[in-house]
Parts: C-alpha cells; sequence; structure tokens
C-alpha cells in the first residue's frame, strides 16, 4: 500500500510540474484575463509552441476548453528564428483568435495588426519566452477582438 501512494504522489507530482511549464501562457481578451485551460488530453496541451520549418516558423496556440475560445501567432521567416521583434502584418506573421461557441473567427489584416517579441529562445532546454499582442477583425460581422498584455514561457516541440 505504501508503495502505490509513493507512487501515485510521485506522478502527481511531476504531472503538475510539467502542466505549470506548459501553461505559462496569460493575455487580454478585450481587457479582460485570459488564460488556457484543457481537460481533455485529445486536444493537446492547453498552450503549446513549436518551432518548425528548419527554424524559420514559429507557431503558437492556446486553447480554452470551457468557452472554447483559442488564440495562436505564427511567423514565417526566410532565415531562423530567433530573439527580437516581430510584426504581426497578417499576410505573412499571423494571429488569430477563434470563439467556437459563437462560430466566430477573428484574424490579424490590413489594419489589425500586433506585435511579437520573443525574449529568450533557448535549444538547449527547448525553451522560449516572449510577449505579444494584436488586434483582429471578424470578417463577417466586422466585431475587432484586441488582444493585449499577452505573455508567454513554453517548452517548444522541432518538426
Amino acid at each position: 500500500m505504501t508503495i502505490i501512494f509513493m507512487l501515485l504522489v510521485s506522478v502527481m507530482a511531476g504531472s503538475c510540474k510539467k502542466d505549470k511549464v506548459n501553461n505559462n501562457f496569460k493575455c487580454k481578451v478585450n481587457g479582460e484575463v485570459w488564460r488556457p485551460s484543457n481537460t481533455d488530453l485529445k486536444y493537446g496541451h492547453e498552450a503549446e509552441a513549436h518551432l518548425i520549418d528548419e527554424g524559420k516558423t514559429f507557431f503558437v496556440s492556446a486553447y480554452q476548453e470551457g468557452s472554447r475560445q483559442t488564440i495562436s501567432f505564427a511567423i514565417f521567416l526566410e532565415g531562423e528564428v530567433r530573439p527580437g521583434n516581430y510584426n504581426i502584418d497578417g499576410i505573412k506573421n499571423t494571429a488569430d483568435y477563434g470563439d467556437k461557441s459563437k462560430n466566430l473567427k477573428y484574424t490579424a489584416q490590413s489594419g489589425y495588426t500586433g506585435a511579437l517579441q520573443i525574449l529568450t529562445l533557448d535549444k538547449g532546454t527547448k525553451t522560449v519566452t516572449g510577449k505579444f499582442s494584436f488586434k483582429a477583425l471578424e470578417n463577417d460581422t466586422k466585431a475587432v477582438v484586441d488582444i493585449s498584455e499577452g505573455e508567454f514561457n513554453l517548452i517548444y516541440n522541432t518538426y
């Protein structure tokens, strides 16, 4: 019985630590604090970062299970992604906010842009930190969403 208890405690401690690292993502949506949440593993992590295409593409996505809302952004570069400032222009570097419960998708585009600042990108530990903000337009309703004060500290995957 003691062995089972010790095993259970160690598994729980390890999973809590992992969740804390993977869930260091927050922002404001129209002035309201927004944090990802997800208990259904078939949808992936609450927040994920990916460095793909030989290090030329950086992608972050976050999902909030209860509201079915998503926030994502990506930069596509000619060279390797490095710490620095990047414009989200809605053309080559993209961002969006989705609200599946209302069947709405807001996208960065001309006149509705933002910024991504990669503060650190550690290839040894595969961690990335940064800040972001953007405005996005829902094309059918013409509603605008303001994503502000965004920050993340995530482990990234490579492909």
